[in-house]
């Protein structure tokens, strides 16, 4: 089972995939002077939250491990909408 802070940390990725989700459309757009490079460093910074359990460093749940793999997905997703 997850403990508090995994569910902590899933809840500031959703809040950071939710953030990127504006910035891909406002690029797409051309809208609130949003650039690509807006966009890859928010993609950096949800790289380095979701990447947090793969390395051994933290101990991480299969439910959090998993979580992380499935919020990565979501981001390379909307990565792949900028093409």
């Amino acid at each position: 089972m997850a403990e508090n802070w995994e569910f902590a940390l899933m809840a500031v990725v959703e809040r950071e995939i939710e953030q990127l989700k504006w910035l891909v459309k406002c690029a797409k757009s051309g809208k609130e002077g949003v650039d690509l490079g807006d966009v890859h460093a928010q993609v950096d910074r949800l790289g380095g939250l979701t990447d947090l359990g793969d390395d051994g460093a933290l101990p991480v749940s299969q439910l959090g491990v998993a979580k992380m793999r499935q919020y990565n997905a979501v981001v390379m997703d909307l990565v792949r909408q900028l093409k």
